[in-house]
């Protein structure tokens, strides 16, 4: 605890602040007992004298003679495959001197190459491990009397490949997982891992243990996905805030324009009512005082004057006699 608060140590494949988030690969829990198993059977001759109460396994004497044997077969057995050796069973004896048939019993993992193992090397494995003289003479040694392997024959597979454990898988440990082959054995395989696009690609999946697939959606200032499965979409305050400003921008930006516009429409009006105001009185000025069309055939007394046109006549009309000359 830390500060008033509780820190969680989740089992195996789950993790979160409260333990409620699986992996997506996680392992099956498989029904060994319910496996078939593959089993050993084998008989060993041992050279000592049978008597009638060896006809009866509840016997005390063979009781007795069952636990020593055992206690030299078992680790003989267990030799050919640590993993998967189940037990040893002692099922009779009989008369020939004595003659113990036994069953070695195997089981299956959930491992493909184990279980090619147990059907295709075991037999070859255990056979070698008791026809070996030194094991032989250990159990000599045990019964002061000579052993010999008769016989040894496997019973035919029920289960030949990994798939054949189907039956014996179970996922419902964690909700909505499935059973899947993977790496040559089974597993179990969060929803969000068997349904990649359960979110949309639009947030992040999570395997809940106990609800199933949930999903955390995507979202930033200017995009926003939401739902369940993160299939619906809203656009975000900051691509308001983006788009008014991008309005206001272009607006100020009109603005600016047409107040350009006006400016240079006024001034380009100003010179040109200059110009042309300038122009009208250049012409009434010519008009005024260059006019040369009121003139005639007068004879201004000049002498030898033929009176012929051509003569300049000023216009005296437009003379002010107010004004006093100057010496």
């Amino acid at each position: 605890m830390t500060l008033g608060q509780c820190h969680c140590h989740c089992q195996d494949f789950v993790f979160g602040d409260i333990c409620v988030l699986g992996e997506n690969d996680t392992s099956a829990h498989i029904d060994t007992g319910a496996i078939p198993t593959r089993k050993a059977n084998f008989t060993l001759e041992i050279n000592i004298t049978f008597h009638e109460y060896f006809n009866n396994l509840n016997s005390q004497q063979s009781i007795e003679f069952i636990k020593k044997l055992e206690q030299q077969l078992i680790p003989l057995c267990k030799e050919a495959d640590p993993q998967n050796y189940k037990n040893l069973q002692i099922i009779k004896l009989s008369k020939g001197s004595v003659v113990a048939e036994t069953v070695a019993e195997y089981g299956y993992a959930n491992n493909d190459t184990e279980i090619q193992f147990v059907n295709n090397q075991l037999d070859g494995v255990l056979t070698n491990i008791l026809n070996d003289t030194s094991n032989l003479n250990k159990i000599s040694q045990a019964f002061n009397a000579n052993v010999v392997l008769n016989t040894l024959t496997f019973q035919p597979p029920e289960i030949k490949n990994i798939s054949d454990l189907k039956p014996f898988v179970n996922c419902s440990h964690f909700a909505n997982y499935t059973a899947e082959i993977g790496n040559g054995q089974w597993q179990c395989v969060g929803p969000c891992k068997t349904n990649p696009d359960y979110c949309h690609q639009h947030g992040e999946c999570f395997n809940n243990i106990y609800k199933g697939a949930t999903c955390r959606c995507f979202e930033s200032s200017l995009e926003q996905y939401y739902g369940p499965q993160c299939d619906l979409f809203r656009w975000g305050s900051g691509f308001y805030g983006a788009l008014f400003g991008s309005l206001a921008g272009a607006l100020l930006l009109l603005i600016i324009i047409v107040t350009v516009i006006v400016v240079f429409k006024k001034r380009h009006t100003g010179v040109w009512k200059r110009s042309n105001s300038y122009n009208r009185r250049l012409s009434a000025f010519d008009e005024d005082f260059f006019d040369f069309s009121d003139i005639g055939g007068h004879n201004l007394g000049l002498a030898g004057a033929s009176g012929t046109s051509g003569g300049f006549r000023p216009r005296l009309q437009n003379v002010n006699t107010q004004l006093q000359g100057t010496t």
